[in-house]
């Protein structure tokens, strides 16, 4: 498309211009060629080199310079090759028509060319090279030759900048949108009138306006063309958007037999004026090649006709599913906006996972198949009507929402218990259910409040009700509203009784937060010098059995392994009190051992408040840092939880405890482990600790 009032492609110049005229001599097989200059002038004669027209030479005595320019004409002539001295000249304008040439040759050098005249010779093939680097090139006349081929992007090469453009009457089979549009740029006129074959447009570069600022603007004249597809079809930009891009122009199709079908119904859609300037001025003698029906209708005839509109359809194959025995059969129909996919009575268990590309709303028909279940697909967004009749429809899964408010989604026959509460999001005018309804019940109470608040046009029944709506149903069900109180109060008390259990969970585990703390933080080093005694260990004293465990096991094994012990029968000092004792010792040890049994903390045992005291403070003194750890041994499965359980508890929890009857467990292994670094003073504070007791 371009503008039809462009500027005259010739150039004016203000310099002498001399008249190039080719008359030819006969003289000994040497053709004689003579400038002649407009006054007349003579000048010395050209001599070609043979009578084949394949060498030639310009030869003259006149002077002349770099201002002065020429007019080269030669035509109904012999020539096959542009003189060898040509570039010599300032040539403005120059016509070869009528002669013999095959191929244009290299004409870059002709700097200051402005028209090239070679019609009606026989030229087969035009590079995009040939114009390149030429800008005062304005116009080219390569009618009536016989041209099959063409380079792609022939008018925007670098540099090039071509109004005019001819070739009509020639050979071309296949042409490129390259040489029809030039983006960013106007253009006076391109003709492929009278072409001897049909032409097919391709697009080799995938030109897209759409992905550049780009605008197209000329006139393109394909009168007497048959063409497969519209050439603005090939940028796979639908019309609407094409306007906005073809600012000015148009095109010629007096005489044309193009196919009907959906590629031309593309421009149905447009207003009148816009498909008048786009799809060709010349509409008269323009008719439809294929489909049969319209065959011999004239296009404007075709535009204002829209009963005939129905017949101007593609059959699309790429694509089109066809999965097992579920096959379908896709149709473009551009005037109604829609690729139909029809996939009826196919056996099918499922929507196609796959439908061709288009600009188009989906239609897809999927009735009288084997559909239990609706689940998602990419296409849903893009779907204009969705007919799922006589399907055994038993759900929606959550992508319905993916669907339009535009869409229609025909499901009588179906089989549905409830619907996705993602629906909630669609207009419920989308869904046509027919005389099957789904249960009326608390549960899908839901969706009588949808339907109710959203004008309807549809009827959703009741299945377990005879002509009831689910929209009334909603007005009296009384005993749905007393259920949701009581689902409201029960679900009311879920996030208190959560509360109070963290209260609980938290009080119960206030402990062992303090024994981790106890764990990991550095004891201060001057606490670590006060220490004298590795171990402390308390127990019933009054308890044969776990008196001999301790002498006899617990005592020897510490002093093999280098470890001191404080034993309150054997090393408490005399004339202090008990609580003296404990404190005094307690406090000077690294680790405590406390090995329960019994009856060891009943109140009516003389040392019962002894072993409390004793278990009290070693607690207090590992919580405060001033004992390293401590480690409680249960010795004969006695139940101590009523004197300090919890903290017992705790301790065990972190691996500070130990059972002896824990068959799987070492007694060793675990002293070792817990107990892990002897003082260093050992033998010297019990050498220190004998000579105070002898004395």
């Amino acid at each position: 498309m371009f503008n039809s009032t462009c500027r005259h492609c010739y150039l004016t110049f203000q310099a002498h211009l001399i008249n190039i005229k080719l008359t030819r001599k006969w003289t000994n097989q040497n053709i004689i060629l003579a400038f002649t200059l407009l006054t007349n002038r003579r000048v010395d004669p050209v001599e070609i080199t043979n009578v084949k027209g394949t060498e030639s030479m310009l030869l003259t005595d006149q002077e002349f310079n770099s201002t002065t320019y020429f007019r080269f004409v030669h035509s109904h002539g012999y020539l096959k090759q542009l003189p060898r001295n040509i570039c010599e000249f300032n040539i403005v304008f120059m016509d070869v028509s009528y002669n013999l040439f095959q191929n244009i040759g290299n004409i870059s050098c002709l700097q200051t060319l402005d028209t090239l005249k070679m019609n009606d010779n026989r030229i087969t093939y035009v590079s995009n090279k040939t114009f390149a680097e030429m800008p005062k090139l304005r116009c080219v006349d390569l009618s009536s030759n016989k041209i099959s081929k063409l380079d792609f992007n022939i008018l925007n090469y670098p540099k090039t900048n071509i109004l005019h453009f001819y070739l009509n009457t020639n050979n071309l089979r296949q042409l490129d949108i390259g040489n029809v549009l030039v983006p960013n740029n106007t253009i006076c006129r391109v003709s492929y009138k009278n072409n001897k074959y049909p032409i097919k447009i391709s697009n080799i570069k995938n030109f897209n306006p759409k992905e550049s600022n780009t605008f197209l603007c000329g006139n393109i004249d394909f009168s007497n063309v048959r063409l497969n597809i519209h050439p603005y079809m090939i940028l796979g930009t639908s019309p609407g958007e094409l306007v906005r891009y073809a600012r000015c122009g148009k095109l010629e199709y007096r005489g044309a037999k193009y196919d009907c079908d959906c590629s031309a119904a593309e421009f149905f859609n447009l207003e009148y004026s816009e498909f008048y300037r786009i799809f060709g001025n010349q509409l008269i003698s323009s008719t439809c090649q294929d489909p049969k029906p319209l065959r011999g209708i004239n296009i404007k005839d075709l535009f204002y006709n829209t009963s005939l509109h129905q017949l101007m359809i593609c059959d699309v194959q790429d694509g089109c599913p066809k999965v097992g025995n579920c096959k379908c059969v896709c149709t473009s129909h551009p005037i109604t906006d829609s690729l139909i996919i029809d996939c009826s009575n196919q056996s099918c268990k499922d929507l196609p996972d796959v439908v061709p590309d288009t600009r188009h709303r989906i239609v897809l028909f999927m009735e009288g198949n084997q559909i239990h279940s609706v689940s998602s697909k990419y296409y849903f967004k893009y779907v204009k009507i969705l007919n799922l009749s006589r399907n055994p429809i038993q759900s929606f899964d959550e992508s319905v929402q993916n669907f339009t408010n535009d869409a229609e989604i025909i499901i009588t026959d179906h089989l549905l218990d409830s619907l996705p509460r993602q629906v909630q999001l669609l207009d419920p005018n989308v869904f046509r259910f027919g005389q099957n309804g789904i249960p009326c019940n608390c549960d899908n109470r839901w969706i009588g409040e949808w339907r109710k608040f959203k004008e309807v046009r549809y009827p959703l029944f009741c299945s377990n009700f005879d002509n009831v709506l689910i929209e009334d149903f909603i007005s009296h069900s009384t005993d749905c509203d007393s259920k949701q109180d009581t689902t409201l109060a029960f679900y009311s008390l879920i996030p208190l009784t959560i509360f109070i259990f963290l209260i609980w969970k938290l009080r119960h585990l206030r402990y062992d937060v303090k024994v981790l703390k106890s764990q990991f933080l550095p004891i201060d080093k001057n606490i670590q010098r006060s220490w004298q005694t590795d171990v402390y260990i308390s127990f019933d004293e009054d308890n044969d059995d776990v008196r001999w465990f301790v002498f006899q096991i617990l005592d020897k094994f510490c002093c093999k392994r280098e470890l001191s012990t404080y034993i309150a029968c054997r090393d408490s000092w005399p004339g202090r009190t008990d609580e003296q004792n404990i404190v005094m010792n307690l406090q000077s040890c690294k680790y405590c051992l406390i090995i329960q049994s019994s009856g060891m903390y009943d109140l009516d045992k003389t040392k019962s408040c002894t072993n409390r005291m004793e278990y009290r403070l070693a607690w207090n003194l590992f919580t405060d840092k001033r004992l390293c750890k401590v480690l409680v041994i249960n010795f004969d499965k006695s139940k101590t939880e009523d004197f300090q359980a919890m903290k017992t508890k705790a301790l065990y929890r972190l691996g500070m405890g130990f059972k002896i009857f824990d068959r799987k467990r070492s007694l060793h292994e675990k002293l070792l482990d817990v107990f892990n670094e002897p003082l260093v003073t050992n033998v010297k504070h019990i050498r220190q600790r004998k000579r105070r007791i002898s004395a």
